[in-house]
């Protein structure tokens, strides 16, 4: 733990401010004015090793009792994290704590350290045997009055319902419409998400950190090669189907005429984890699905991605190769925060539309639509075997 440097005490009018000077200054960074408790922790920071030992020097100074010690650590934090969000103070990175449960989503492992009442029951089904070193713990502690500013790093996102601050070390991620769900630290690296919440604790929380959680997960897959499409996705012939497209356009219609008609399993209704793993593209069950509450715990092959334009007439047509990326991509809600994201996530999209079939398909929602699309894959996979039979037989 560590003052920034670039940072100064300054009386006005008798009147303490810590205030930037030099480069801090040109990064715009904001002062703060300290009451004679927020000067003291300030000057006694150089003598602490960490929040403990500062504890202990702030209780002898001010001769505090053992039972008013909790609420001079409350207050203590709350004005250290407001130092850190405003970038005055450097701590070591975050370091993972405590037990919890373990999970295995989208054949990725997740330690989720977490009071009982705040694990969502869609996380029931991936429940999973320990995990001595899972690609992704998350942590869900009690806030203690952590300051929602924004300020301390590089905005990447701000909009009404997310702010996205990026650190030397970390992303700091706010959001603002939740008020039980203040904020989460996640690691750079993806191994480590802390989220802190407010007690007590009620049903809104619950929905709002199951979709928070999803966030953080998405960003690790993207870093183990794996995307998310806004989508809905079916089984057949032993394969997985996807089918996307914008909001509206059909997608749960559609996989449910192939379930209704041809009894073909919906894997998922809304959202789909996609990969291409040693040139073989693959799909990968999540419990995010939407409000079909559908999903799938499983990997599957990926046969193909189907992407949905509606139409009165039923009508396949083939995109260009680059075209076929662009869609996919565009079908996307992982994050994309920086160029590198970006550029991890378009290259997932196209080895993915690189191995396998990828068509867009304008239709409308009535039954022939599902037999056309059936009749198409059925005629793709044959032509997939007579290839492959004239390769065997060379």
């Amino acid at each position: 733990m560590n003052q920034t440097d670039g940072f100064l005490i300054k009386k006005i009018n008798g009147i303490s401010y810590l205030l930037p000077v030099g480069q801090r200054i040109a990064e715009q960074r904001r002062g703060m004015k300290l009451n004679e408790t927020g000067e003291q922790i300030w000057n006694f920071i150089p003598s602490a090793k960490d929040r403990n030992e500062l504890l202990a020097l702030l209780a002898d100074y001010y001769e505090i009792p053992p039972e008013d010690k909790d609420m001079l650590k409350k207050d203590m934090d709350s004005f250290l994290d407001q130092l850190a969000a405003w970038g005055m103070l450097e701590e070591p990175p975050l370091a993972p704590s405590g037990s919890g449960i373990d999970m295995m989503i989208g054949g990725l492992t997740l330690h989720l350290s977490s009071p009982k009442e705040l694990i969502p029951s869609e996380f029931l089904p991936f429940y999973a045997k320990e995990s001595q070193s899972p690609d992704m713990t998350i942590e869900i502690l009690p806030s203690t009055g952590l300051s929602t500013s924004p300020a301390g790093g590089l905005l990447r996102i701000q909009a009404e319902d997310l702010l996205v601050c990026e650190q030397e070390q970390e992303y700091r991620i706010l959001f603002p419409q939740s008020p039980q769900l203040q904020e989460c630290m996640m690691r750079k690296d993806g191994t480590l998400a802390r989220f802190y919440v407010v007690p007590p604790y009620r049903e809104p929380l619950l929905s709002d950190l199951f979709h928070a959680i999803r966030l953080v997960f998405l960003y690790m897959a993207a870093r183990h090669g794996r995307l998310a499409i806004h989508s809905a996705s079916l089984y057949y012939r032993e394969q997985a189907w996807l089918f996307a497209g914008p909001s509206g356009t059909g997608k749960s219609t559609h996989t449910n005429l192939w379930n209704q008609y041809f009894h073909t399993p919906v894997l998922n209704g809304d959202l789909n984890l996609i990969s291409c793993e040693k040139g073989t593209p693959m799909i990968h069950g999540i419990p995010w699905c939407g409000t079909s509450d559908i999903s799938d715990t499983a990997s599957h092959p990926l046969g193909g991605i189907i992407l949905l334009r509606q139409s009165p007439t039923n009508l396949c047509q083939e995109p260009a190769v680059d075209e076929q990326t662009l869609l996919v991509l565009q079908r996307s809600i992982s994050p994309a925060w920086t160029e590198d994201m970006l550029e991890k996530n378009l290259h997932i999209a196209a080895a993915v539309t690189n191995s396998c079939y990828i068509t867009r398909l304008f239709c409308n929602r009535e039954r022939e639509a599902a037999e056309y699309m059936k009749a198409r894959i059925d005629d793709h996979l044959r032509q997939l075997g007579g290839a492959a039979e004239s390769v065997i037989s060379v």
